[in-house]
């Protein structure tokens, strides 16, 4: 099945670059499954470091706070863009968040 992607830039939060990658399946116009994530590339350890995402996993719409590991998943009635609108909108509070929990 085809699948559509984009990555882009959010901007910096503690020295690190933030990007947001969304796939959508089969495409964006309406997608039977999406995967929104704010994320950034850890250098250190040679990894991508996922901080939130909001994708169709497990059925329905969720939306996971990947530095909160023991919070259960939200479920969500949003599309794929208003998935990309929300991650975008409020990456630096994500960003915070993993902040926090990197430095217990």
């Amino acid at each position: 099945m085809a699948e559509a992607t984009f990555e882009y830039e959010l901007g910096e939060h503690a020295g690190r670059t933030f990007l947001l990658t969304a796939r959508a399946v089969p495409g964006f116009d309406d997608p039977a499954e999406f995967a929104v994530v704010v994320h950034y590339n850890n250098p250190e350890a040679d990894q991508v470091e996922q901080v939130a995402r909001i994708d169709t996993a497990h059925g329905g719409v969720h939306f996971d706070r990947l530095y909160r590991r023991d919070e259960p998943k939200d479920d969500l009635e949003i599309n794929f863009w208003e998935a990309v609108e929300r991650l975008e909108a409020n990456w630096r509070t994500y960003a915070r968040g993993y902040e926090r929990m990197s430095d217990e």
